[in-house]
Order: structure tokens, then sequence, then C-alpha cells
């Protein structure tokens, strides 16, 4: 309406025209247009309607339907291969169009309830749709063609496919890098045991995947706090008499202090490839360096490949029955039945827990008139206090509003007992115990399936293989990727995370902001039992009776097939040798203290231990 007036509107001094048959002024007479002249009015139409399907048309729609039912920006993002228009002003973007997604940040509720970003930051002013980092960068075009323009010859953009060409020495290939880091990744649990993470909400059914996140407070200092700016964030488990402590991973050459755990989130199937591999699924474990350190991020990756012969992973197993619980919560505060199937990897109850307090809560604010627990569900929008989920969100929360003068950053309170020398261990002596043990277990599998339940595998047998391997007394390990993937070695880079805002600068020639990415080369042996129940807790997820789009109603990110295959994996971005910075660390570099490891690197032949068994275990090929 705004072109048409704009067009029809006289200039100085001239007299309006008007068409001669009808007396009525002319269709746009600037421009010299008439209803005679079919030609002209069928390009204005065209015009109208190209404006009227693009981003900046949905945007305004959004800011209509903001202003005239008091919500703001609830755009989210989807896996599916076409952006869904949901009918209520606003959309689920496809891949290709994450860039899109904007957030209103005029108040603090309008925050609360943008939903496009997987990991969420509060009161952030000034930043606008800039500060998404995601770009359209496809390792191939939706044709199949080989795409190598739509970014230029740099960007950050992840996932990426991993070549063990990167491994190689004295190789011709001007873009490999040689592994300058000298050591393993050295890690050391938190002091959160699995009972707390249970009692503070930790394990949830996100759109994009499953999580479990590392539970927080937020504290408020009541006699300072005159702006309603947050004073502090800190871990929300307490081992006594130690204080608290993250888990913590030990990163070679660069970093001297300590990588934090902030959460982890799992994806079906693998984002990254592994020379074109695709796995069942991959575990990203988020950690923060510090915001003294410009707000760094990094992400140890780990894939699962689901195998017939594999025996079920106990630790997989006990987090699975984790979700099933949070599922079984969701439902029951929704007034829905209970899921009819079941699964035999959960383990019962030791004890009975008042799970009241877990259903009845309806908002994040703890009996302290000081602090807040993240772990608590969000309640309604109208709640207007912050709430940090994981230490990412405090991290894109202070790394939004950098340049914001008003800003006053929040801090991450971090004991003392984060900076401590590593643990006195003899980690040669515990890493070659959990190797052994995974051997006794694999033995122990085998020759159940095969003595007693003829080669297959049952849900009785799965159960009967847990009891057998005490699954119910396994002490909790918040790196229990680390054991299972049972290797030292992998591939780095420097990318963005594979969510929006897709954090990650585009800044050539510096760190500064990427988020930095190690991914193991071998993948988690699991069995297609315990994929299928991980795909089907992502494929029904029901939303929480607080969400704002869909509560209590079926609703994932999932691209879902026709046969239930579930896709929550951001499609490839072509590799940028100039910004990725691709290396390949293996044997070379240092000697692993994994049994499995020592036993690979004595094959000579580098072809044949990167290509023809790229693994620990036996495998033909890939």
């Amino acid at each position: 309406s705004f072109i048409i007036h704009l067009l029809s509107t006289p200039k100085k001094g001239e007299i309006m025209k008007t068409n001669k048959s009808t007396k009525r002024p002319a269709i746009f007479p600037n421009l010299g247009f008439s209803t005679r002249n079919s030609t002209s009015v069928s390009f204005v139409l065209w015009l109208l309607l190209v404006l009227n399907s693009s981003p900046t048309r949905r945007r305004c729609r959004h800011l209509a339907w903001a202003q005239n039912n008091e919500t703001h920006f609830l755009d989210r993002f989807t896996y599916q291969s076409e952006t869904i228009d949901r009918g209520d002003g606003f959309f689920d973007y496809r891949p290709q169009e994450w860039s899109a997604i904007d957030c209103d940040h005029s108040t603090r509720q309008a925050l609360d309830q943008c939903l496009g970003y997987a990991y969420k930051w509060h009161e952030g002013i000034n930043w606008t749709i800039q500060d998404n980092y995601c770009k359209w960068c496809p390792a191939v075009e939706e044709g199949g063609e080989p795409q190598q323009q739509l970014c230029g010859d740099r960007h950050h953009q992840s996932p990426i496919n991993l070549e063990r060409e990167y491994g190689f020495e004295n190789s011709t290939n001007p873009n490999v890098m040689d592994c300058t880091d000298l050591h393993w990744m050295k890690y050391e649990d938190s002091f959160c045991t699995l009972d707390q993470l249970v009692d503070a909400d930790a394990f949830t059914i996100e759109r994009h995947g499953l999580r479990i996140a590392q539970p927080i407070t937020v504290y408020d200092d009541i006699t300072e706090d005159v702006d309603g700016v947050v004073d502090g964030v800190r871990l929300n488990c307490r081992l006594p008499g130690n204080g608290t402590r993250f888990g913590r991973i030990d990163f070679s050459k660069g970093f001297s202090d300590w990588w934090l755990l902030s959460h982890i989130d799992i994806h079906v199937p693998s984002e990254h490839t592994q020379e074109g591999k695709r796995y069942s699924a991959e575990i990203e474990m988020y950690h923060f360096y510090s915001i003294d350190y410009d707000n760094e991020m990094a992400t140890v990756s780990v894939f699962m490949e689901a195998y017939d012969d594999a025996p079920p992973y106990r630790f997989l197993d006990k987090v699975i029955c984790q979700w099933r619980r949070k599922e079984y919560e969701t439902r029951l505060q929704c007034g829905l039945d209970p899921i009819d199937s079941t699964y035999p990897g959960c383990f019962p109850l030791k004890r009975q827990r008042d799970r009241r307090r877990h259903l009845k809560r309806k908002t994040n604010v703890d009996d302290s008139p000081t602090s807040q627990e993240s772990g608590a569900f969000e309640g309604t929008f109208a709640n207007k206090k912050p709430k940090f989920r994981t230490f990412a969100d405090v991290i894109y929360h202070n790394e939004m509003n950098r340049d914001n003068p008003h800003h006053r950053p929040v801090e991450i309170e971090i004991d003392d007992e984060n900076f401590d020398e590593a643990d006195e261990k003899d980690w040669d002596a515990w890493i070659a115990q959990q190797s052994q043990r995974m051997k006794q277990e694999d033995e122990l599998y085998h020759k159940l399936k095969n003595n007693d339940y003829g080669g297959k595998h049952t849900d009785d047998m799965h159960e009967k293989y847990r009891n057998l391997i005490m699954g119910d007394e396994n002490e909790w390990f918040n790196y229990w990727p680390m054991i299972g993937v049972r290797t030292e070695y992998y591939y780095r880079y420097q990318g963005t995370s594979t969510t929006p805002p897709c954090y990650g600068a585009d800044q050539f020639g510096t760190r500064r902001g990427v988020n930095h990415w190690r991914v193991l080369k071998d993948p988690i042996r699991i069995h297609p039992r315990q994929l299928f129940e991980l795909e089907r807790l992502i494929r029904e997820r029901i939303a929480p009776p607080d969400d704002p789009v869909n509560p209590c109603q079926p609703d994932t990110a999932a691209d879902v097939d026709s046969n239930g295959k579930v896709n929550t994996a951001r499609p490839l971005m072509y590799h940028s040798p100039r910004a990725h910075a691709k290396t390949f660390c293996e044997c070379k570099d240092w000697e692993s203290k994994w049994p499995e490891d020592r036993a690979w690197c004595e094959m000579q032949d580098i072809n044949e231990r990167f290509y023809e068994q790229p693994y620990n275990f036996e495998s033909d090929g890939w």
C-alpha cells in the first residue's frame, strides 16, 4: 500500500492524470502507467508479489503481530527442507534461512520469548540480526552439485566433512596443517552427581535434540540490584567440604587454563562426517574458557554408530532412562497417558523420590529471595526474571552486549577448586581399567547372546545383560562419552556452533569468538535398540505445558521421514581452508593411554591405518 501511494502521488506542480474512459485517476501516474497498459501493471503486481513473499514482509508481519498480540518474535528453526508458515504470524525456518531468524530486544519480556536460538541470553539491548552468525555455505547445492561460492573463500560455519589427509606428514596439499598439539585432552569430572542433575531437571528433550545441562544458579544482589542486572552465576552442585567444580578439560597448545563444561547435546544423525561417512548420532560437549578470554567456546564431539553385534553402551542406557523420566513427567503434567513402549535398559530407582515438586513447579524461582535455579520450569513469559539455562547462555549474553556501554557483564562465579592443579590420579592405570572392563562386558554380551538367546538380541536379553553388568550400580561420570569412545586422537578446527545463532565470529586471522572443535576419530559402538530409542524420544517429543507455541502438543524441529527416521543435523558446510584451519592429530603427535589406540598405532602403513582399518576396533573400512 505504501508503494502504491508513493507512485500514485503527483509530482510537485503536476495535475493528477485521469483515465479518459472512466475519469478516474490513472494507476501510478508518475510512471505513466494506466489500466490499459497491462504489461506495466503486470510488472508492478509482480514486484508487489516479490516484496510480499520476502523475509522483509515476514518481519513486518512479526511487528504487526507483536503490536496486536503483545508477543514478540516467536520464530524458530527446523531441519525440514521447507520453511513452515505456522499461521500465527511466525515461521519455523529451514536451514537455508536460519540467518533470517531475528529476536526483539525491546524488553526483557520479549527476549524471554525469543524461541529462535537454542541457547538463550537475556536483557540484551542494541543488538540486531547481524548478531546472528548463521550463514548458508552448503557443501552441495540442493541439486547435489558442489557449491563453493556462496560465502567466498573463507567462513567459519559448521559442521564440515573431516578428512584423514590432514594428518599426513609432508603432504603435497598446501592446505594441510601439522597438528601442533602435544598431549591428550585430559578431562576431570564435575562435582555434579546424577541425583543432583535429576533434581535440577538437567535432562531435557529439546526441539533440536537431547540435552544434559550442568545446573546453575543465578544470584541477585538485592542491595545493589537497582537496574535488574544479574550479578553472578555459579554451578549449582556442591561437594561438602570442597565447594563446587565444573567438569573440565585440558586442551593442548595455546590454552593455559581449563575449559569448563556447560552442557551436552545429542544430535541424530551426526552433524559432522568423516571421509563422507555420516554416523548414527553425535554427542557435542559444549565448554567455555573464561569470560576474561574473549568469551571463547569449544565443543568436544564424539560420534556414535549402531552395530548389530555391539553391546548396549551402559552409560547411554543410563541417560536414555533419564530422558524417558522427563518424557513421563511432561506427559503427566499435560494430562496425557504414558507412552506404551518400554525400554529394557532402564534401571529401577534405588529409592523413592518425591517428584511432586518437579510436577507442580510453575516458575524458576526457588525458596531463596536472592537466587533462582535454572533447573526448574520456566513458567509463563509474564515472569520477567532473567534465566540462564546453561553457562553457554551467559557467554552468549555477554558477547551480544559487548559493545553496549550500558551493559554490565554477568560474571560467572568460579570457585578456586576449578583452578587447582590436576587431580593426583594414575590415569594410565585408570584408563587401562576402563578398557579392561569394556572388553569383559563385550565378551559377556556375546556369550549371553549366543548361548542363551540363539544369537539374537531381545529386550529380555538386554535387561538380563544390564543386570549382569550391574548397570544400576554404575558410578555416574559427567564425561561418560570420553570412556566409551576409547581413543585420544581427534580432528581440530575453528568453526561455529551448529544451531542458531551459530556462534562463531567470521574474523580471519583471529580465534576470537570462534567455536573450537575437537572431534574424536572413532565412534562409540552402540546397539541399534539404543539408537531407536534416541530417535523415538526426539520424534515423539511433547512440548511442555508452558511452551508459548504448542503447549502439550507434539513438537520437534526434526525432519522425520516416512519410516520414522529422524534428522536433527545441520547440512554440511564447505571447507574453508583459510578460516577452519583443520588438522588431524594422531599417533605421531603423542602416545595414547588407551591400549586400543596403541595397538592401532602399531600399523606402520599409514594408508592402512587411516583408511582400511580407520578405527580402534575391527571394521570393514568406514
